[in-house]
């Protein structure tokens, strides 16, 4: 891990209690950060000098409770990870219910939004930073979750203009984009579309590692390192920008 000291920062992250989000706040923290998970469930673990605040972030209501009861020590952010999002199961355009379709902009374009919007007032200006988690489906399509690809499309949209818009007050935005992560979440993806056939789960895994550069996944351990350095002053010329952490998918 990077010695990219963070001590005396204060983050705020959505997302943050499994997955990638979960990474995002151990890393954040070994490097003396502190900071407010805001998710839909708990943390299995909180460290030490971190809270956690439950939220629905597609619901408005939710939103506002949660972004009113942060306390006061954590009311001048330093970073926000914007990280909160969902991956829908495969199906075509025409398989694809509208509800599904909702659910998915609710929370990947529309919750991010609301997120930007409730945490202006907090962020250090100047001096704040955003990193939004998008994807490469920010940039490329996929025929198996269009819902998905257009609302990470609008996400890089909302991250381009609030570069913009809050670089007038000395705040960098930024996007990640990761590739396939051997995350649980893309495991258990992987595993439902083997059909609980081991060999066929194995070749598929496979397939990913050798479609990149590297003839691997990338690690949540290199997502939340990518996110640590856009975060910190060794990227203070950095804002608009999505960057790919990917293993190099070509």
């Amino acid at each position: 891990m990077p010695n990219i000291s963070m001590i005396g920062k204060r983050v705020l992250l959505t997302g943050g209690a499994r997955g990638l989000g979960e990474m995002m706040m151990r890393t954040f923290s070994s490097q003396g950060a502190t900071g407010v998970v805001i998710d839909v469930i708990a943390p299995n673990e909180l460290p030490i000098g971190w809270i956690y605040i439950h939220c629905d972030l597609t619901d408005d209501n939710s939103t506002k409770n949660a972004f009113a009861s942060i306390p006061e020590e954590f009311r001048a952010i330093d970073v926000l990870l914007a990280n909160a999002g969902r991956v829908p199961s495969w199906s075509s355009i025409a398989t694809t219910s509208m509800q599904v379709w909702d659910e998915v902009m609710a929370l990947n374009s529309r919750a991010l939004f609301a997120t930007l919007k409730e945490s202006f007032d907090l962020l250090r200006k100047p001096g704040g930073c955003v990193v939004v988690t998008a994807s490469l489906n920010a940039w490329k399509g996929d025929g198996n979750i269009v819902p998905y690809v257009a609302s990470k499309h609008a996400a890089l949209g909302i991250v381009r203009s609030a570069a913009i818009d809050f670089g007038k007050s000395g705040i960098r935005v930024n996007a990640i984009a990761p590739g396939p992560i051997a995350t649980e979440a893309l495991l258990s993806r992987v595993k439902t579309r083997s059909a609980g056939d081991e060999k066929v789960f194995d070749e598929a895994l496979e397939r990913l590692a050798q479609s990149t550069a590297l003839g691997r996944l990338a690690t949540a351990e290199d997502v939340a390192n990518t996110v640590l350095f856009l975060s910190s002053e060794l990227a203070n010329g950095i804002t608009g920008q999505i960057v790919n952490v990917d293993a190099g998918v070509m």
